[in-house]
Formats: structure tokens, sequence, C-alpha cells
């Protein structure tokens, strides 16, 4: 009986937690090396991440903030909490990973797929130096690499006064000739 109830404790917690839709669950996705073409690169990948009038850093600066300066409540389940909005016809999810996240702001999915995102009208830009929805063969010149898989991640590591390793990433996943969303993270272990 006691284990009953724990089991239908958390098939509970778990139906009702809100799982996120459209490009943005391919966060969720277990990533590796057989799904995907994984490089080290020495572009920079730290994107600038714009929303009304305020920058917004990876690992600095927790979702609640944005939320509350989108005007929108953060979504979260078991393993990630999110907010996604929609700027012209592009959605924009900004994530923050449970496990290491802890509310701040570790990735952000793009995407033009057409998922039911809050419409944001103010000033919306994430932009990295590196090319972003477009074709996969402007991926291949930027990052002169022609991809064998239809993920390809491109990461760079850099070394933080000895003490840790920040690797800011940029997950491009293809369909046919053309980027169909990109996820662009940090994380920070030491």
């Amino acid at each position: 009986m006691k284990y009953s109830f724990v089991f239908l404790w958390l098939v509970a917690g778990t139906c009702g937690a809100t799982q996120m839709t459209g490009f943005g669950a391919r966060y969720y996705d277990d990533i590796t090396e057989v799904y995907s073409d994984n490089h080290e690169t020495d572009k920079d990948l730290v994107p600038v991440i714009v929303i009304g009038a305020t920058e917004y850093k990876f690992e600095v600066n927790t979702l609640e903030s944005i939320a509350k300066n989108a005007g929108v409540k953060v979504n979260k389940d078991n393993l990630a909490s999110w907010i996604c909005l929609k700027s012209g016809d592009i959605n924009y999810w900004f994530i923050s990973d449970n496990e290491m996240g802890a509310g701040d702001l570790t990735a952000v999915a793009i995407a033009k797929d057409g998922s039911p995102c809050t419409p944001y009208k103010g000033v919306l830009q994430v932009s990295v130096k590196a090319p972003v929805l477009t074709t996969k063969e402007e991926t291949e010149k930027y990052f002169k690499h022609k991809p064998k898989k239809d993920i390809v991640m491109y990461y760079k590591d850099i070394e933080k006064s000895g003490e840790y390793t920040q690797s800011n990433s940029i997950m491009y996943y293809l369909k046919g000739d053309k980027v169909q969303g990109v996820i662009i993270s940090q994380g920070t272990t030491n």
C-alpha cells in the first residue's frame, strides 16, 4: 500500500507538470555523438541577449528577471524551467537547466516553427557571432566544416582563472539544406 501511494504521487507530479513544446522541446533530447556531429571551434559563441531595454547573460541573469521584464510566467517541469516568447515569426525559448542552472539562464532555443509562444512587442534580440536560422551551406562556410549528421554542435571551452571552465555551444538542427532551429547554451564546470 505504501508503494502504491508513492507511485501515485510520482505519477501525479509528473502528469501535472507543463512540458515544453515545439522546437524548444528538443532541449530534452539526449544528444550523444551517435546522433550528432560535435566539433570544437575557436569562434566566439557567447550570445548577446536583449529583451526590452535590458541585456541578459547566461548563468548571471535569472529566468524570473526575464519573465518579469516580459510580463510572462516561468514554466517548469522536472528537467527545466523556461519561457517562450515570439517576435515576428521567430520563437525564442529561454531555458534554465534545473540540475545546474538553479533558475539562471543557461540556454536559448530559436526556431521559426509556429509554436504557440507568447507574442512580445518590444525589442527581442538574440545574436551570436555565427549564422543562426540560415542555410546548411552558410554554417559550412562559417565553421569550415561539412556536417555529417542532421544535428551538429560547435563548442568552445574557455578556462576561467584556472578554477573553472566555461563551455559555450551552438547546436544546429538541420533539415535538408536549411537550419530548422538552434540551441545556444553555456555550462560552467570546475
